[in-house]
This record gives structure tokens, C-alpha cells and sequence, in this order.
């Protein structure tokens, strides 16, 4: 099952929940696991890509808010 990640609107504390994918789709809004709040949103980090092809002698980087600029 996928993992989504989250943040409270309410408090601002990060969490990480496992759903679905139909679930995902069909609009779930979890609740913050910190104080119960349902007004969360999804949040999304740096995503690593791979440069290079097959021969292991690639480089990974960052993208993202910390990654290049």
C-alpha cells in the first residue's frame, strides 16, 4: 500500500499515512495523528533521480526545494 505524506493545517506537524490508492482517488483526508484535526493536506519532499544508465557508475541527486538551483 502506498505511503503519503501530510501536513496539518491546524498545528503544522508532519505525518506519513498508509492508503489505498482508491482510497487516494477517491478523496481521503486523514486526520492529523498529532491532534486530531481533518484539516490536512498532502505534502510532497525532494524526489531522487538517477543519472546514468544500467552500469552502476551513475550519480543520484536531489530535486526539490533542497535540491538544485
Amino acid at each position: 500500500m502506498p505511503r503519503y505524506d501530510y501536513r496539518c493545517q491546524y498545528c503544522n506537524f508532519p505525518f506519513e499515512i498508509r492508503m489505498s490508492m482508491s482510497e487516494y482517488s477517491e478523496g481521503a483526508s486523514p486526520e492529523c495523528s498529532a491532534c486530531g484535526s481533518e484539516e490536512t493536506e498532502r505534502s510532497f519532499g525532494p524526489v531522487n533521480v538517477i543519472f546514468g544508465s544500467g552500469g552502476g557508475g551513475g550519480s543520484a541527486a536531489a530535486c526539490g526545494p533542497s535540491g538544485f538551483s
